[in-house]
């Protein structure tokens, strides 16, 4: 049992190793791709090396059980902890407008700064239009004639927020301003 254990840990930190060293790689050979696709291509890449590895050590589990279920759970464990980095990792960090508000003011003298300072830095031209490039690059919307309209891919995709956001009625805080309306009222009630 300890052994099965042992070699489980040793599969799941063989995964997350190789995912973190993946990961470096193609992030550094291409630069210009979506992090998320990068991550998730890591993640699959260490999975199937370590499920690989895991053939090789099938003969030193307790039994055939207990080999697949270390082998399908550790495979299931790095993609979850793929998930979690990508998700509180870089790809939050690059896309929430909060994280760079910090970052500005930690990398500012003394780590203060004025309102000024934020808005000043801040494009928000520049915000929305490398949202828009990355939604063209990924098929999610087109643009003719300047006019911006969803692919049947982006329509799903909406649709799939809508409808998360119903079910599990969420709603913007009181006081917080809804960036984007299609009714001209700012707050969504």
């Amino acid at each position: 049992m300890s052994g099965d254990l042992g070699l489980f840990a040793l599969l799941f930190i063989l995964q997350t190793g190789l995912f973190f060293v993946f990961h470096c790689i193609v992030l550094r050979a291409f630069k210009k791709r979506n992090i998320l696709y990068c991550a998730a291509t890591s993640a699959l890449a260490a999975a199937g090396i370590a499920i690989i590895i895991g053939f090789f050590l099938s003969g030193r589990f307790s039994s055939e059980g207990a080999w697949a279920v270390s082998i399908a759970g550790s495979a299931l464990s790095s993609l979850f902890a793929c998930g979690l980095y990508t998700f509180l990792g870089p790809a939050t960090a690059d896309r929430s407008l909060a994280c760079q508000m910090l970052v500005t003011l930690r990398e500012s003298p003394g780590g203060k700064g004025t309102r000024y300072i934020l808005f000043q830095g801040f494009d928000p031209a520049g915000f929305v239009e490398k949202r828009i490039d990355e939604c063209k690059e990924e098929a999610l919307l087109v643009e003719a004639d300047g006019e911006l309209a969803l692919t049947e891919k982006g329509r799903k995709l909406a649709d799939k927020y809508i409808f998360l956001l119903r079910l599990l009625r969420l709603k913007e805080r009181a006081g917080y301003v809804q960036y984007f309306t299609t009714d001209g009222k700012k707050d969504r009630k």
